[in-house]
């Protein structure tokens, strides 16, 4: 996992009679671990994490089971893995996870109490990191927090948990290549992921049965496979692309240790950094289509 680097925190906050806020903007990742982190993830240290916690004290299990880098994801994620998500405020429930963002930031705040005309919420802010609580009509908040969704203590009916951890096919789990692969299947065309051989190998073998496979970072889709190489180690890590927003790539990948899946995003040009990711650097992608006949 890359190292989340910290953001200025930054609050412009004017009280109204009913105490509204009229701006609020946050930094979007939690910064690097200091001395704790929750569920092995998140920075005790950083405002996010207060949401976080309150989240679990009312949500069924498996609570927060979405591991992000950066909080402009947690709502795509926190879906992809049977959470309930709304895109009203008005949606929202006692205990949900609101978030908004704007060109970068983002603000992360849990729901107290739900009203016919706002929000009441809580949010951490300032350097001694106390909660603080407040309360926004509905017609402000898109304005004042940029509004994109919040995410419920509710489990989608019948959600289910796959384990990053088991095989597919002929790879095996414990190398956090197995998942990226199914996540590869679920959009790929027949007869999905048929090569064989070590991951270094991948790129040359999924060409050889007809796989599209590029070689720079902006080739990169939706769906595909994703080689990053680590050049001294000479390890591969294997990640499936989420969405591409140029230059931005959201891609997935299974962290081991923990058996959990990681969300991350890094621009293009990051993705050729070897500062940016650990030591890996992008490699290679297999596209999830088939490639034209000559």
């Amino acid at each position: 996992m890359k190292i989340l680097r910290i953001f200025s925190l930054v609050l412009l906050v004017f009280f109204a009679s009913m105490a509204a806020i009229s701006a609020v903007v946050a930094n979007p990742a939690p910064p690097a671990p200091s001395d704790g982190k929750y569920k092995n993830f998140y920075s005790d240290g950083w405002f996010g994490t207060y949401a976080l916690r309150e989240f679990d004290k009312v949500a069924p299990t498996p609570g927060v089971n979405w591991f992000v880098e950066d909080a402009q994801d947690w709502l795509a994620r926190a879906q992809r893995e049977g959470w309930v998500v709304k895109t009203k405020p008005a949606e929202a429930v006692n205990g949900s996870i609101v978030v908004g963002y704007n060109e970068g930031l983002a603000w992360v705040g849990v729901a107290r109490e739900v009203t016919d005309q706002g929000l009441i919420f809580e949010t951490v802010m300032g350097s001694e990191g106390k909660p603080a609580r407040y309360w926004m009509k509905f017609s402000e908040i898109d304005k004042l927090i940029h509004f994109k969704g919040c995410i419920l203590p509710q489990r989608v009916p019948n959600a289910k948990s796959v384990s990053p951890m088991s095989d597919y096919k002929s790879v095996r789990g414990f190398t956090g290549s197995a998942w990226p692969v199914q996540e590869f299947d679920k959009i790929a065309p027949k007869p999905g992921f048929n090569w064989q051989g070590s991951e270094k190998d991948w790129a040359k073998e999924a060409s050889g049965k007809g796989w599209r496979v590029a070689k720079n970072p902006t080739e990169v889709k939706a769906g595909g496979l994703m080689l990053l190489l680590h050049p001294t180690a000479n390890q591969y890590k294997v990640a499936v692309v989420r969405t591409v927003d140029k230059p931005v790539v959201i891609f997935e990948f299974v962290d081991p240790p923990f058996s959990r899946v990681i969300t991350a995003r890094l621009t293009m040009e990051q993705l050729l950094d070897k500062n940016a990711f650990g030591g890996y650097v992008f490699d290679s992608v297999i596209l999830p289509e088939r490639a034209k006949k000559k």
